[in-house]
Formats: structure tokens, C-alpha cells, sequence
């Protein structure tokens, strides 16, 4: 693994996959090589593949405060969605397409994702999964495990507060994220093993490769990891949200816990030992019931609404969250839990529009590309 590239400050950063779509009938399509030509400067190499040709993912600049980053996120969107309008296609943000089969994509034609393909066969070919991930900067590699061992213990509520996939291959699936599903029937998409220190999981890391079970860093698939070159804990728990506000929000919530666990390390404060068995369990919860889940806190063994356990984690990080400029995203990430997940948006939006899920991909589209600048100090549902 390469070095740990400090970060003073808990800076913060996102990628974003989006699907594309044909305006007509909202089938996914192949266009991702001709958008992407379509582009020029600092965005242009901001956007990469992602397993699928009718797939891409961009990548945001680096932000001191979540304010600074939704910024150049609508900005990235707006371009993005202008680009691919010009190819002909609809940029869409959800955490899975409604209908679309994965064995009818067209795959990226480069060896790692042949790779993919040949190791892992059908799963890899269903997997039309896309994500939020986001990064934050921290000071050194061993405070990036400590961080990583410790937001175990909000890792599925949070995902549950993301959820936005309930439809996948034409019908309801009956999972408030269908992404999840997908993604962890793949090796090393769970959370990682506990460590102790960078050293041990470096370790680890050498016995795969010698094993032949991964080829780079990049193969540690798990919902948090760590990456040395960027110095972040990167959070890969999350749908792709379609309001561009909760991507902020999701953001504030992982910013301030990751600054927040950061002290506690450099505090020497012991890590957390967890019930591994509730951990697993929240899993579950949260993949198929979401915000109505019930999770056990994997600390104290208490059965919680999986809000419940979302209003300790804000709790937790208030203080944090005033101290980078960002309480009033908390208090968004609130409304949502009142409002409920994007994936009872989209059960609401299938049932008014009659079960046409090519409508739905649509709306979904649509409401992609109406971004404006919420001020944040008066951000709305």
C-alpha cells in the first residue's frame, strides 16, 4: 500500500455514480465514453467508469465544509446533465435502475473489469448498484482504522437513512435498498475485519494478494476503508441520493463522526468492542426496512427504531458538527428522518403514476437534473 497522505483538516470529498438513460423509454444506455469525450478540463478528468458503459462516476473536488462542497456538486451535476443531453441521454441519481437487466449492459472493456467479470460471474452482472461514497481527511493512517472500527456502530443506520433503491429488474423488490443486496454479494463489501493499527491490516492486505484474491488496494471493497494515498476514511454505505441536499447531509453526518473518533484516538481512548452478531442483524434491517427498521445497538444490546440510533449519532456529533460550520445539515438529516428515505419517495411516486416504472426513471431523472443552491440556513424538504 502506499503512504498516508496527511490531511490536517477533515476535509471532505464525494463520488457520485449515475446511471444513464435514453429519454424515451428510460432503458439504460451505453453513451457513458461518448459524454465523457464530450467534456473538457478539470471535470473531464474528474469522470471515470464503473463496470458498465451505461454507467459513470465522478469524482468532486476537495472541501473544507460541506457548504463549499455542495457547491461544487450542483455545479458538477448541472454539467454533467448538460453533457449528457447533448449525447442524447438523461443523467439519473438513484441507488439502482427500476428495470434494467445487468446481463444486457455493455461491460467497460478494461482488464481489471474483466477481471471483475471472470472472478465473480453472474453476481458482477447484476450488479447495476450505484452509490454515494464519500471521503474525509484525517492525520495519519492509524487514526483512519480507529475511525473505520468505530462507525461500525452506525454504519447500517446510516445506510437505511440513504436508502433509495426499492425497484429493481421491473418490479418491487421489497428491500428498502436494493442496492445493498447487490453490492454485498460481492467478496469484501461488508465491514472489514477489526485492526488494531494500519500495520495489521496492511498485513492482511499482502496474504490476499498472495492468495490471488484481489489485485490492488481498490479490491478492499468495504462499506469504510481506508485510503492511504488520499488520507480518508471513505464511506461506501450509501445509495446515490437524487436531492443533491442529502448528499450534503449524509456528508456533515461523516465528516463531523469521522473528526469526532479522530480526537477520541488521539485521546488514547481504547476502541469500542462491538457485538458482532448485532452488527450483522443491523445488516438486514437496514437493507430491507430501512428508516421502519429496528436495529441492536451492537455496544449495549438495546433493540432501537434505527431513527433512535440516528438521534444518538447526531447527539454524539453536534458539538463537532457547530465546531466545521455545519449543524444546520444535521438538522436536514433530520427532516429526512421525518420525511422518510427517497425509497418511500419513489414507492409514493410508482403508486401515483399508475406502476409505470419508465415514468418513475423518468421523474427520477428529472428531479436529477432541477438542482439549485439551498441556503443553508433555511434548507427544506
Amino acid at each position: 500500500m502506499k503512504p498516508w497522505q496527511a490531511n490536517p483538516y477533515p476535509t471532505v470529498g464525494v463520488e457520485q455514480e449515475f446511471h444513464l438513460i435514453d429519454p424515451e423509454t428510460a432503458d439504460l444506455v451505453p453513451r457513458m465514453e461518448q459524454v465523457w469525450g464530450s467534456l473538457a478540463g478539470p471535470l473531464k478528468q474528474a469522470v471515470s467508469h464503473e463496470l458498465f458503459l451505461s454507467i459513470l462516476e465522478t469524482a468532486s473536488e476537495v472541501a473544507r465544509d460541506v457548504d463549499g462542497l455542495l457547491g461544487a456538486v450542483v455545479r458538477d451535476r448541472r454539467a454533467l446533465s448538460r453533457a449528457a443531453r447533448r449525447q442524447g441521454v438523461l443523467l439519473a441519481a438513484a441507488g439502482t435502475h427500476p428495470f434494467a437487466r445487468g446481463h444486457r449492459q455493455k461491460v467497460v472493456p478494461s482488464e481489471h473489469y474483466r477481471w471483475v467479470h471472470r472472478e465473480h460471474g453472474i453476481i458482477s452482472r447484476r450488479m447495476l448498484a450505484t452509490g454515494l461514497h464519500v471521503h474525509v481527511g484525517l492525520r495519519s493512517a492509524d487514526a483512519g482504522v480507529y475511525v473505520m472500527h468505530e462507525m461500525k456502530r452506525w454504519a447500517y443506520p446510516l445506510m437505511a437513512l440513504s436508502a433509495n433503491s426499492p425497484f429493481f429488474e421491473g418490479r418491487a423488490s421489497g428491500l428498502a435498498s436494493t442496492r445493498a443486496l447487490l453490492f454485498h454479494s460481492l467478496p469484501r463489501t461488508h465491514l472489514a475485519p477489526s485492526f488494531k493499527r494500519f500495520a495489521d491490516l496492511e498485513r492482511f492486505y499482502d496474504r490476499l494478494v498472495e492468495a490471488g484474491e484481489i489485485t490492488r488496494p481498490g479490491d478492499l471493497w468495504w462499506m469504510i476503508r481506508v485510503q492511504p494515498p488520499l488520507g480518508t476514511v471513505e464511506y461506501r454505505l450509501f445509495d446515490l441520493p437524487t436531492d443533491v441536499r442529502r448528499v450534503a447531509a449524509l456528508t456533515a453526518i461523516c465528516q463531523a463522526a469521522s473528526a469526532c473518533y479522530q480526537d477520541r484516538f488521539e485521546q488514547g481512548c481504547p476502541m469500542t468492542e462491538f457485538a458482532e452478531g448485532c452488527l450483522d442483524q443491523n445488516r438486514w434491517q437496514a437493507t430491507r426496512h430501512g428508516l421502519d427498521g429496528r436495529v441492536l445497538d451492537p455496544v449495549d444490546q438495546e433493540v432501537l427504531p434505527v431513527r433512535k440510533q440516528l438521534d444518538r449519532l447526531l447527539e454524539i456529533v453536534a458539538p463537532k458538527a457547530a465546531e466545521l460550520g455545519s449543524t444546520h445539515w444535521l438538522e436536514f438529516a433530520r427532516r429526512m428522518m421525518e420525511a422518510g428515505s427517497e425509497s418511500q419517495w419513489q414507492v409514493r411516486q410508482y403508486e401515483r403514476l399508475g406502476g409505470d416504472l419508465r415514468k418513475l426513471e423518468r421523474l427520477i431523472a428529472e428531479r436529477t437534473a432541477k438542482l439549485s443552491r439551498p441556503v443553508p440556513s433555511a434548507v427544506r424538504l
